[in-house]
């Protein structure tokens, strides 16, 4: 083998023998090695001489500052730092304003919910006083007083166009769990449901109107009881009044 064909590696070997050859020129050199005996021989040279140089120096023990120096840069010995977060006045600023939009957020809900239920009772109430006034201003429409106890008022009977209307004041308030059912009576002291109502909030008087799907000629009274919320199919509470036609 011709002196330019060693050459190139010749100048890797010195670097090869202490380890500081990169990957690719390492391989190309131990390909060499194993067909060239001139190239092993200088590699076991280099590689005598690295061994003598390191051999030359005595161990020495490092100095204990030092030790500990290296120690505290250990991964074990590194604590693990809790994150800090530090707002600044403009984070502070929009988170605040966050929160104040929310809070208005919440309250504009509950103003408009409390408008649409105000809303939807003035349109009931509206409704319910036309069908007074012109079950009033009807020729045939019938009128009953109302009284038992405390409770007292008028009972609007429209058989020509099949409606019922009662005016009742001093209804008791119920609780959560309890309504009042009016029930129509035919002359064998059965009861059939015609509706559920309770006294709203705010008003001195309670009006319910009902429309039966039976003709009330087959009737012969109106009753109204304490039933549980919802209704019930037959009375099961206390009777709070009762008309006869």
């Amino acid at each position: 083998m011709s002196r330019d064909e060693h050459h190139p590696h010749l100048e890797n070997i010195p670097a090869y023998a202490i380890g500081a050859l990169d990957a690719e020129e390492g391989i190309a050199l131990e390909a060499h090695l194993k067909t060239c005996a001139s190239c092993q021989t200088e590699l076991a040279a280099y590689r005598a001489v690295s061994e003598s140089l390191l051999m030359a120096t005595p161990p020495k023990q490092p100095s204990a500052e030092l030790r500990k120096r290296l120690q505290s840069r250990l991964p074990s010995a590194q604590k693990s730092a809790r994150p800090r977060f530090a707002w600044s006045f403009g984070q502070l600023a929009v988170g605040m304003a966050l929160v104040l939009l929310l809070v208005l957020n919440a309250y504009s809900i509950l103003q408009i919910r409390s408008l649409q239920l105000t809303q939807t009772q003035l349109a009931r109430q509206y409704r319910t006083g036309q069908t007074l006034i012109s079950m009033l201003s009807y020729p045939t429409t019938e009128r009953l007083a109302i009284s038992s106890d405390n409770v007292v008022g008028s009972l609007l009977l429209d058989k020509d166009r099949n409606i019922v209307a009662l005016i009742v004041w001093n209804m008791p308030q119920l609780e959560e769990d309890k309504t009042y059912q009016v029930w129509l009576i035919d002359p064998q002291g059965e009861r059939v449901s015609a509706g559920i109502f309770r006294p709203e909030s705010g008003q001195a008087y309670t009006t319910q109107i009902a429309f039966p799907k039976q003709s009330l000629s087959d009737f012969v009274g109106v009753g109204v009881t304490v039933e549980p919320a919802g209704g019930s199919d037959q009375p099961t509470g206390e009777r709070i009044f009762k008309v006869d036609f």
